[in-house]
């Protein structure tokens, strides 16, 4: 690995984070990789976001080690720390200690888009959610135009609303860089956003991308999850027609003047989700 790609990093210790956290007081997020705090550094000013990937009780330290070695772990910060744009959320640094691997990032306030759609009622006008849309594309383009290597094509490989984190000005931050897919025992998990063809043969490419943002453009216009229960959103759009498409459209944004809108960007969504 090429320690200049580092460079612009920081190292914390262990002791430096339990401090900006208040000893990890402020939990902001949870998952199958490990849990996030909101902490403070820099005497006050700059707020981060402290993501800590640890093991739990079914997994010795031993395990969780071997499963996510240094070596990977690395790689992921490596290529994350080469990511600068826009609508990517700033790496700022890391921490290896004897049983947590931690990332440190600048903290996003309004959290993931996943909790704003589906556990809120915030209103989210249509041109709000467009934006969203076209920054989440944005960062993808960018990722998928980067040749770290002549092997080594840059895909995020888990793109989904609680990946994709929202400022006050709502503008997309996507984050999450391969290690909650890492972490969490592989692909079987994202079975409702993923690729078909990813699925089937694990290797996951820009197209994976790809399907999963056609995926989040029908969350975004229809308020509703990829999957609630055995109903598929993808399934849904795929045989609605007239009114029957127009119900799957969130109320809150569907009107004579936005029809025309939404259905191209179903339209778009259908285009993404072809194999």
């Amino acid at each position: 690995m090429d320690d200049a790609t580092l460079q612009n990093l920081t190292i914390f210790m262990e002791d430096e984070l339990k401090r900006f956290t208040s000893n990890f007081s402020t939990c902001i997020g949870e998952g199958g990789f490990g849990i996030v705090y909101k902490g403070i550094c820099n005497d006050g000013y700059d707020l981060i976001a402290v993501k800590r990937y640890i093991h739990d009780d079914l997994r010795s330290r031993e395990e969780f080690m071997k499963e996510v070695s240094i070596h990977k772990f690395m790689k992921e910060v490596s290529i994350h720390s080469q990511i600068k744009h826009k609508n990517v959320v700033r790496l700022i640094g890391y921490c290896i200690s004897e049983s947590n691997l931690t990332l440190v990032t600048e903290y996003i306030s309004k959290g993931n888009l996943d909790d704003i759609l589906h556990n809120s009622d915030i209103l989210i006008p249509l041109d709000t959610r467009l934006g969203i849309a076209i920054g989440c594309a944005d960062a993808l383009t960018y990722m998928h135009s980067m040749h770290l290597s002549s092997d080594n094509l840059v895909c995020h490989g888990d793109i989904k609303p609680a990946n994709i984190l929202l400022d006050d000005n709502f503008t997309a931050k996507v984050s999450d860089f391969g290690l909650s897919r890492l972490l969490s025992g592989g692909i079987s998990q994202y079975i409702s956003k993923m690729d078909p063809v990813c699925l089937r043969t694990g290797h996951i490419t820009p197209r994976s991308d790809v399907y999963s943002f056609g995926i989040v453009l029908l969350e975004l216009v229809s308020r509703k999850r990829a999957k609630e229960g055995d109903v598929y959103l993808v399934g849904s759009f795929a045989s609605a027609k007239g009114k029957g498409l127009r119900e799957l459209f969130d109320s809150e944004i569907s009107n004579k003047y936005n029809i025309e809108i939404l259905q191209q960007a179903v339209k778009l969504a259908k285009e993404c989700l072809s194999l």
